[in-house]
C-alpha cells in the first residue's frame, strides 16, 4: 500500500472529489465532473467536434438525458442542436463526441448544456459544473485556411496525457477522442505521455501499483487498436518518467516509442516523504535506448511551484544533465513562451555551439485540455482557467519520407527532421557542390552551399515580420544573424548560396506580425 501525503495531493489540478479528512472544500460535490470540450481551432470544411465528458460517475451515477449546443457566429447569427441520451452514466470516465459543420468562418463561441439527473433531482451544466469557474463558452477558431506547410510535412503534439494519467489529482484525455479532436485542427499524429507513477497503478485505484502493469498494457492495447483503425492520424506509445537529476532532483524525461514500462515515482507522492526515484537520468535514458525508443528532456529549464519543489522534490534539468550522450533533445517550448523557453532556448544553443547533434522539440503538456485549462488555485476554494498548454497549441512539423505510418513517425523524431511552430511554417534545406541534400536534423559535407528557404503563413497568424536564417560557427562558439530575409507574400522560395568554413550549422527563426513564432532544427555542416 502507498502512502501520499495530502497536502502534497490538494496543490495541483482540478480532480475536485479529493479532499483532506476534516478540512471544509468548497470545490467538492457529490456529483461526477461534467464537462465539454473543443479544439481551440478547426480547419476548413471540417466539422467542429465537442468532447461531453463525465468523470466519475462510478462514484455518482447520473442519467444523461440530453445535450443541447448553442453556436453564436461572428455576423450574429445563432444556431442550436440537442442531441437526445436518455442513457445511464455509471463509468468511471464517459464521453461522447458531437459535431456540427460550422456556417462561418472566424471566432465561434459554443455554449454546451448537459441535462441530466441523479438521486437529488434534475440538473443543468452550462459547459462545466465546477464551483468557481466562468462556465464562459468554448471559443473555436474556423479557420480559412490550412495549417501552413510543404508536401511530406506533418503537424502533430508530442507531449499530452491520455486518461491512463489518473489519479487523486489529475486525468488526461480518452485515447479515441484524441484521433478525433486532433484531425479537426490539422494535427496527423501525437505521442501519449503518461506519467510513469500513474501507468503502474491499478486501473481506477491510484492508491496500489499493479504488478501486472494493466493499465500499461491497456494504453498499449488502446493505441494499436485506433492505429489499426486510422488511415490519417497515427499515436505513438510514449510515457514520462520521473527520474533524478545529478543533484538528485526530480526531473521529467519524455521516452518515445516505448515497449518495455519504465518505472519512476519519486515525485508522486506515493512514498512520502521519501522523493527519491528509482532511476537517475543516465539509467532512465540507458533503459529506453536499450528498448529501441529515443529520449527528450521534458520542459528542462521550467521552474516548479515552490510546493512542488519543496514536497516532491522536483528540480531543474543542469548542463551537465543535458549533455547527456543518449539524450535526443530538449523540449523546451512547453505550451507557452515564458522564462523556461528562454532559458532552454538559451541551453539548447549553447549545447549546439559546444559541437553537440541536439534537437528542439515543442509540446503543450495537455492534461485533456483542448480549449481551456483548469486547475486548482486555491486548494479547496478556487480553480484556475487559462488558454495555456492546449493540445496542438504548439505544434511540430515533421518531414516524413514515405507513408504516415508510426515507425515514419519515430523515425523523425529520432533524427530530429522537425520544425517547432505555434503559426508560420518553414522549410529549410541545403545542397552541396555534389549535388547531395540535407534537410533540418540532418548533416551534409561540402564547400559550396546552396540554402532553400521555404516560408509559409496564413492571415490566422499573420505576415512574417522577422525571417532570421542564423550561422553557428562551432569553434568560434558563436551564433550570429547570418541573413534577415525579407517577407513578400509572392515570394514562396529564397536561395541563399555561401561557401562553408569550419564546423558549423544553419538554423531559421521566424515571427510573424502577431506575434507567432517557428524555430527550425539545425543543419550541421563539416567543414574541416
Amino acid at each position: 500500500m502507498e502512502i501520499q501525503h495530502p497536502l502534497v495531493l490538494s496543490a495541483l489540478y482540478a480532480e475536485v472529489h479529493y479532499a483532506l479528512y476534516g478540512i471544509f472544500s468548497l470545490l467538492k460535490k457529490p456529483q461526477p465532473e461534467v464537462l465539454a470540450d473543443a479544439p481551440y481551432r478547426v480547419e476548413p470544411s471540417t466539422e467542429i467536434p465537442i468532447l461531453c465528458l463525465v468523470k466519475d460517475a462510478d462514484r455518482y451515477p447520473i442519467r444523461m438525458r440530453k445535450i443541447t449546443l448553442g453556436v453564436s457566429y461572428p455576423s450574429g447569427c445563432f444556431q442550436e442542436f440537442s442531441f437526445d441520451f436518455d442513457e445511464t452514466v455509471k463509468e468511471r470516465c464517459w464521453h461522447r463526441i458531437l459535431a456540427f459543420y460550422p456556417l462561418e468562418e472566424g471566432p465561434v463561441a459554443i455554449d454546451v448544456l448537459f441535462h441530466f439527473r441523479d438521486k437529488r433531482g434534475d440538473h443543468r451544466v452550462r459547459n462545466d459544473n465546477y464551483r468557481g469557474t466562468s462556465h464562459a463558452p468554448l471559443k473555436v477558431f474556423v479557420a480559412g485556411y490550412s495549417l501552413p506547410k510543404s508536401e511530406g510535412w506533418y503537424y502533430g503534439e508530442a507531449h499530452y496525457h491520455t486518461i491512463y494519467t489518473d489519479d487523486q489529482v489529475e486525468f488526461g484525455l480518452p485515447i479515441q477522442a484524441t484521433a478525433t479532436l486532433a484531425r479537426a485542427m490539422g494535427l496527423s499524429w501525437a505521442v501519449a505521455t503518461d506519467h510513469s507513477y500513474d501507468l503502474d497503478n491499478f486501473p481506477g485505484d491510484p492508491s496500489r501499483n499493479d504488478p501486472y502493469l494493466s493499465s500499461w498494457n491497456r494504453m498499449k492495447e488502446e493505441v494499436a487498436a485506433l492505429n489499426s483503425d486510422r488511415d490519417n492520424f497515427t499515436l505513438l506509445i510514449g510515457e514520462e518518467i520521473s527520474c533524478r537529476n545529478g543533484s538528485g532532483r526530480n526531473v521529467h524525461l519524455l521516452g518515445y516509442k516505448m515497449t518495455d514500462f519504465i518505472e519512476g515515482s519519486g515525485d508522486s507522492a506515493e512514498r512520502w516523504p521519501d522523493t527519491a526515484s528509482e532511476l537517475s537520468i543516465p539509467e532512465a535514458l540507458l533503459r529506453i535506448h536499450r528498448d529501441g525508443g529515443v529520449a527528450y528532456a521534458a520542459h528542462p529549464c521550467e521552474t516548479w511551484p515552490w510546493l512542488q519543489r519543496l514536497l516532491l522534490g522536483r528540480g531543474r534539468w543542469s548542463r551537465k544533465d543535458l549533455k547527456e550522450d543518449l539524450l535526443s533533445g530538449l523540449q523546451f517550448w512547453n505550451g507557452e513562451k515564458g522564462g523556461g523557453f528562454e532559458r532552454g532556448r538559451k541551453e539548447w544553443i549553447r549545447l549546439l555551439l559546444e559541437g553537440k547533434r541536439i534537437f528542439a522539440l515543442g509540446g503543450n503538456d495537455a492534461h485533456g485540455n483542448f480549449n481551456r485549462s483548469r486547475k486548482i488555485g486555491l486548494p479547496f476554494l478556487t480553480i484556475r482557467e487559462s488558454n495555456k498548454h492546449l493540445f496542438g497549441r504548439v505544434r511540430n512539423c515533421l518531414f516524413i519520407r514515405g507513408e504516415l505510418t508510426t515507425n515514419n513517425v519515430f523515425s523523425a523524431l529520432r533524427e530530429g527532421n522537425l520544425i517547432v511552430t505555434n503559426g508560420p511554417f518553414v522549410a529549410i534545406s541545403l545542397r552541396n557542390e555534389m549535388g547531395r541534400e540535407a534537410i533540418v536534423g540532418e548533416q551534409i559535407d561540402g564547400k559550396d552551399m546552396r540554402l532553400k528557404v521555404e516560408p509559409r503563413t496564413t492571415a490566422e497568424f499573420g505576415p512574417f515580420e522577422v525571417i532570421d536564417v542564423l550561422r553557428g560557427r562551432i569553434r568560434a562558439r558563436q551564433e550570429q544573424i547570418f541573413k534577415r530575409l525579407k517577407w513578400n507574400d509572392g515570394k514562396k522560395v529564397f536561395v541563399l548560396r555561401f561557401k562553408a568554413k569550419g564546423p558549423s550549422y544553419i538554423r531559421v527563426e521566424a515571427r510573424t506580425r502577431k506575434g507567432a513564432l517557428c524555430i527550425t532544427n539545425p543543419i550541421w555542416i563539416n567543414r574541416s
